[in-house]
């Protein structure tokens, strides 16, 4: 998927933190990459969008990771590239299975 806003964005975002059957879980993690910017004319002139290409997904946290926002934040940039890696495969995988667009 492609995520546009008028606004730079962080390289993630996330819904919420639930408790899970084996753990705690990061419900709606969106991951971001390859940040590109359009330039677009409005009537009110040019526009700047960043672009990025991008995956939703949830998140098993691993046990040793505490359940608090500023434990979890810590986590997700030590764990940057691998969870980037991670989410293009989920999308190579489910843009794999559905076939192009």
């Amino acid at each position: 998927m492609q995520d546009r806003s008028n606004i730079q964005q962080p390289w993630y975002s996330w819904g919420k933190l639930v408790k899970g059957e084996f753990g705690w879980v990061i419900k709606d993690l969106i991951v971001r990459w390859n940040e590109r910017q359009e330039t677009r004319q409005t009537e009110a002139g040019p526009e700047t969008e960043y672009v990025h290409d991008a995956h939703r997904f949830n998140y098993k946290l691993p046990a040793g990771v505490q359940p608090g926002q500023e434990a979890v934040e810590y986590y997700l940039e030590q764990a940057k590239s691998a969870i980037i890696q991670l989410a293009q495969e989920y999308l190579a995988q489910e843009e794999g299975f559905h076939g192009p667009e």
